[in-house]
């Protein structure tokens, strides 16, 4: 399994590259190549949109199609090869930890990846794609169809995902970070 930290958005909403935004004093970049590595990832690589600074990740490669999001990065991570699943961290899920990718790999057998999916919704930044989903991925972004979660339930649809239910008290879990965290020691007012 390749391990995949999508480390590429613009983070409008945050203000900065929520790259380098640190939770619990580590970067949330390396929080998650951390998270993957736990998760069994025999390699592990961060995406990053051209254009971006340069983070200190070792493995690190550019997405090739401009404002093309999430999908452009699934689409560098299956172009690299030799493994047969790619399990691919959106940099801003800071509730993921191993034992999800643990869990949604039990799901996987040769050519089907996993997604969790909760109250109707999928979690495709934060799932398994078999890495043969390859050309599905470059032909959406031909034809400019970038919804990931599309790309998801047409991959299930065919028997290329599993989907497995989420458990209602798990959702918290797949929260995005969207503005800066509150400090350690923040006081409401402003007092201390």
């Amino acid at each position: 399994m390749l391990g995949v930290v999508l480390a590429g958005g613009e983070g409008r909403r945050m203000g900065r590259d929520k790259a380098d935004v640190a939770v619990d004093g580590e970067p949330l970049w390396m929080r998650q190549v951390r998270v993957l590595r736990g998760a069994g990832a025999q390699r592990i690589v961060v995406i990053r949109r051209r254009g971006q600074a340069p983070i200190g990740a070792a493995d690190c490669r550019l997405d090739v199609f401009a404002r093309s999001g999430p999908l452009a990065g699934l689409h560098a991570a299956l172009a690299i090869a030799g493994h047969r699943w790619v399990a691919v961290l959106a940099v801003d899920m800071p509730g993921i930890d191993p034992a999800w990718f643990v869990w949604l790999r039990g799901f996987c057998r040769p050519g089907v990846g996993a997604i969790a999916r909760h109250a109707k919704a999928l979690e495709p930044l934060a799932a398994i794609y078999p890495a043969l989903a390859r050309e599905e991925v470059a032909g959406r972004l031909a034809r400019r169809d970038l919804s990931v979660r599309r790309l998801a339930l047409e991959l299930a649809a065919a028997g290329r995902m599993v989907v497995a239910p989420l458990a209602a008290g798990a959702v918290g879990r797949v929260a995005s970070l969207n503005t800066p965290p509150e400090p350690p020691n923040a006081h409401p007012g402003g007092c201390s």
